[in-house]
Formats: C-alpha cells, structure tokens, sequence
C-alpha cells in the first residue's frame, strides 16, 4: 500500500531534461512530505540502491528508438528491491515508446520491485532543431498538468492497485545499430568553460587547455553537449542522423498524448 507517512525516491535518467521535468511534476501529484531526488545520468552519482517493501519508488528514462537507452538499464540495475512499490514512466520523442515501457517493467520486476502504475509522456525529441524540429517544446504546460494530475491519482486511488499490464511485446523490439558519432566543435567558437563535458552522461568529452576531445564510442548523441554549449560551438552533423531527424519531422507531426496505466 502507498502512504504518504513514508518517503517517495524519485530515479531517473534525463540528459536533456525532459524526462526529470514529468517525473518531478508527478512527484508533486503525488504530495509526499519527505522525498530522495536520484539523478542517474552521471555515472558516478549512483550509489548502489537497496529499497524495502515500505518505499516507494518513482522511476523516468527516456525512450531511445523504442527501447530504454542501454546505459539507462545499466544504471538502474544498481537497484534492489523487495517487493517494493514502483510507478514506472517512459518520455519518447513523438514517435512511439514500442516496447521501452514493458522493457522497464520486466526489469524491475526482475530487481525485486512491484509496479503499481506505468505512464508514458512526450518530450522534444533529442534529434530536435530549428531546421527539423521534433516535439518542439515538449513536456509542455498541459503534459505537466497532466503529470501532476497521474500523481494524484496514483494517491487517490492506492487501496485498489494491483499488479498492471502495459503495452509492448516480447521479445523486444530490435535495437538500433550504434553508431559512431563525433559532434563537431568550432574552436573558434569555444571558449573552453567545460560546460560540455560536465553535462555528457556518457563522459565522451574531455577539455584541455587548448582543445576539446570527443570519443565517439562512448558517444549516445543525446544532443545535450549542444543545447547546453553557451557559445554554439558544437554540432552533431552526422548525415544519418539529419537523415532520421528530417524523416521523424516529416512523418510524426501529430503530437502525441500522454497515456496512463492504473
């Protein structure tokens, strides 16, 4: 049972933001008096989690071509449950979330926890840009109502929640062929702040005195590095993506509508 007399943690995986957005406003909803903020983008701010059957757990993670990002799933196995309460939450780029929710329930199942409820919300898509842009300025102020809203339904409904089903198939979807990609820099733009290398979640960028370095294995071309770069001087010019980022402007301009499981 969920009671508000105990503590609500909040994990979540979120290099761009949209993700923290909708899980923080569902923990609003959900009104808790004592609540633990996880943010498992960086690597090294992960402790090893243990939970008991008297915590309750909010769980966020980005949808990557239908699936949780890999580094996401990694991350999350640092968790263990006990048959603890869990609300689950997939933010995708106005595509589809395919088989990313069901994904992250099995896993949880598998860490020990218990799902009570499940949701899936928008957010702009990481290959967004002014030329093709994706889910432009998603989550909006209706999708966080509408977060806010799921928490409190969450509360206002906790005596009649069992076990949910949510949508996806298994075996999962195929995942995506990673590819090796290195955002650009313009060194006559970069002033070298580090602001990059601070935000990767991935740690792919390393500043020097006078030049930055990108490792393109490790890179997940999240796109933060260059949202974040004050100076504009990077670019992930990478043709498949314009490529993929044009075709999902093209093809998924109805936007899409949060969907909730109770």
């Amino acid at each position: 049972m969920i009671s508000k007399n105990n503590s609500l943690s909040i994990i979540y995986f979120s290099p761009t933001g949209g993700t923290q957005k909708v899980v923080r406003e569902i923990a609003t909803g959900m009104g808790y008096r004592k609540l633990r903020d996880l943010n498992i983008t960086k690597d090294k701010a992960i402790p090893k989690l243990q939970f008991s059957k008297d915590d309750n757990v909010l769980i966020g993670t980005p949808v990557y071509s239908g699936r949780v990002p890999l580094v996401a799933l990694q991350r999350l196995k640092k968790m263990k449950g006990e048959n603890t309460n869990v609300i689950l939450v997939v933010v995708y780029g106005n595509r589809h979330y395919d088989d990313a929710l069901l994904e992250l329930k099995d896993l949880v199942v598998d860490l020990g926890f218990s799902p009570i409820a499940a949701a899936t919300f928008i957010g702009e898509h990481s290959f967004s840009s002014p030329k093709y842009p994706i889910s432009e300025g998603r989550p909006n102020s209706t999708d966080l109502r509408l977060a806010k809203d799921f928490g409190k339904q969450i509360m206002t409904n906790f005596e009649n929640h069992k076990k949910i089903k949510v949508p996806g198939t298994y075996p999962y979807k195929e995942r995506s062929e990673k590819l090796k990609v290195k955002p650009k820099i313009d060194m006559d733009l970069c002033d070298l702040c580090g602001m990059c290398e601070k935000v990767c979640p991935v740690d792919a960028i390393s500043i020097f005195k006078d030049r930055v370095d990108i490792d393109e294995n490790l890179c997940i071309y999240c796109h933060v590095c260059v949202r974040i770069c004050p100076q504009k001087a990077i670019v992930i010019d990478d043709k498949r993506i314009i490529k993929s980022a044009k075709n999902l402007h093209e093809k998924c301009k109805q936007p899409q509508i949060p969907e909730i499981f109770l």
